[in-house]
């Protein structure tokens, strides 16, 4: 009769430990600390943490029938410690080689891949056309980019990646044309933040004139090339997605210098502009269940190409 009720004690301790820790909100997973209470510590500190759910006279049961426990359970036993699921879901915050690569690459730090708009096909066997070759490549290349995009990122979509792209392209050509490099700050990476801001800089005291007649929809934006490439230490789940955009538009550019005079551009021209720019975000990769990490990874401009 002991034994059952010793035996019976210690599922009740791991039933409510297992409540108690799967229970916890999505919210708290990045700032819960890792478990590391065992079943004889769950025993043991019942009391503490919980001291409104024991009587005193369960309290006195409980530690008398303690003696009966397997010697297994009393040792650190942590039932937990076999598959951490925040590991999985979070590993740049609970994984410290991840942790590492996070803290250190937050971009790849340049292209991974130029993109070259394929020619017109011209051989009069197309399977034999260089051209064809080309965009074969970029075609299996996209194809590797997006299955490895919608099984990595949580909530990932073509459509939204194409909004991004249209937003980015409003705010970095605004933010060229004032002068402000603050309003493209969400949407370029570090490096490249730096080369506009050189830009700007080279400019001196020239103004710009821009403005967009026709807006890009986000049914324009064309994902013409992706590539997957790991982060600079070649290891751990880090790697970088990359999507070129082809980005069709029509738009008035005017360049005066600190007089007023026209130096490049028409203002009263409307020009159908085709740009081709290159936006990068960071993955953590995985093949079964999309991860909502890395915390703060967003789709950033990392290349306008010429």
């Amino acid at each position: 009769m002991a034994s059952r009720q010793g035996a019976g004690t210690l599922m009740r301790a791991l039933g409510q430990q297992a409540g108690l820790w799967c229970a916890r909100p999505a919210g708290s997973l990045i700032t819960a600390p890792a478990s590391t209470s065992g079943a004889a510590g769950s025993l043991i500190g019942l009391e503490q943490q919980h001291p409104q759910l024991l009587q005193p006279q369960q309290q006195h049961q409980q530690l008398r029938h303690m003696s009966r426990i397997p010697a297994a359970f009393t040792s650190g036993f942590n039932p937990f410690a076999w598959f951490d699921y925040r590991k999985m879901v979070y590993p740049e915050v609970y994984d410290a080689n991840e942790a590492h690569l996070w803290a250190r690459y937050k971009s790849h730090g340049g292209l991974a891949e130029r993109y070259s708009p394929p020619g017109r096909l011209t051989h009069a066997n197309p399977l034999a056309d260089p051209e064809m070759e080309a965009r074969i490549k970029y075609w299996s290349k996209g194809l590797y980019a997006g299955v490895v995009c919608r099984t990595s990122i949580w909530g990932f979509s073509a459509a939204a990646l194409q909004q991004r792209v249209v937003d980015a392209y409003k705010a970095v050509n605004a933010a060229l044309a004032a002068g402000d490099m603050a309003l493209a700050e969400p949407y370029v990476t570090e490096q490249m933040g730096l080369r506009l801001a050189g830009d700007v800089a080279r400019r001196g005291r020239a103004s710009v004139t821009w403005r967009l007649v026709r807006e890009p929809k986000p049914s324009d934006i064309e994902l013409v090339h992706g590539t997957i490439v790991k982060n600079p230490l070649k290891q751990g789940k880090l790697h970088f997605a990359q999507w070129t955009a082809r980005i069709p538009s029509r738009q008035v550019v005017a360049v005066y210098d600190n007089r007023g005079k026209l130096l490049a551009g028409d203002p009263d021209k409307e020009l159908d502009v085709v740009d081709h720019w290159v936006f990068e975000r960071p993955i953590l990769k995985a093949w079964i269940m999309p991860r909502p990490g890395p915390s703060g990874a967003e789709w950033r401009l990392v290349e306008r190409l010429q």
